[in-house]
């Protein structure tokens, strides 16, 4: 991953940048930015807030209107970025989930995709709420519509997955459920990666054998409070549990 969750402190990194608002967005770029890119910007998370919003009927509590637009500073580089925004230096965009704030400069091959993923996070978040939810769904959802509304394409990895479930060297659903993101570092790349693309394939099985209806009920009902096994059962009537979930998940990527 690009990007980190992040929190610069203060605002004083600002005062120089130019403003330009939209129905969802604040858009604060650097002066030097050409105004295409900006424009070009500002159309892509337009469009992707409805995308996104829409895909699984994310309707929240509290509109991006006025005042509670998410925020998008665009520094004029890469060292400006790091300068200003004091972000980690091996990241290409940091993000504050909870204020619906994007920090990034421009001239990165992979913006749009990193925009998909980051207001994926945030909108579903906003949507399902703060508490405890497994770190692999909020991933998974982020990644689901990265991969469907932009050039990245984790369904071209899932031959890896149907590898790994062959070999019995797949994460056990239950243990995939209990890792958090401080865990979750700790690990090698080679586990972070099947971390990944098992919580993309979970997603992608759940649409594909029940369809996006029924996934978007599965999430109401974690919206409304109901923990993860509860949501599962009611959404998805055959699984009642994780163990089912592993035993359907395995069952359609061995076909």
């Amino acid at each position: 991953m690009l990007s980190v969750c992040f929190a610069p402190n203060g605002i004083s990194f600002a005062r120089d940048l130019i403003e330009l608002r939209t129905d969802h967005f604040i858009i604060q770029y650097h002066p030097d930015i050409k105004h295409e890119y900006v424009r070009k910007v500002k159309n892509m998370c337009e469009e992707l807030y409805r995308k996104i919003t829409q895909e699984f009927k994310l309707v929240r509590d509290e509109l991006w209107l006025w005042e509670n637009r998410a925020q998008v500073f665009i520094a004029k580089d890469r060292d400006d970025y790091l300068n200003r925004f004091e972000c980690p230096p091996w990241s290409s965009a940091c993000v504050n989930y909870h204020g619906k704030l994007i920090y990034t400069y421009p001239g990165q091959k992979n913006i749009s995709s990193m925009f998909a993923h980051e207001l994926a996070h945030i909108i579903f978040r906003e949507y399902a709420g703060w508490g405890r939810l497994p770190l692999w769904l909020d991933e998974a959802i982020a990644m689901y519509i990265e991969d469907k509304y932009n050039t990245t394409s984790y369904r071209n990895q899932l031959r890896i997955l149907k590898r790994l479930i062959s070999t019995d060297s797949y994460i056990a659903l239950s243990e995939l459920g209990e890792l958090s993101a401080p865990e979750l570092q700790g690990k090698s790349e080679d586990y972070v990666k099947r971390f990944y693309l098992e919580s993309f394939s979970i997603v992608h099985f759940l649409i594909k054998r029940y369809g996006r209806d029924r996934f978007s009920r599965f999430l109401f009902f974690l919206r409304t409070g109901d923990d993860f096994e509860k949501s599962l059962s009611k959404g998805f009537h055959p699984l009642r549990n994780m163990n089912d979930l592993e035993r359907q998940w395995k069952r359609f990527y061995q076909k």
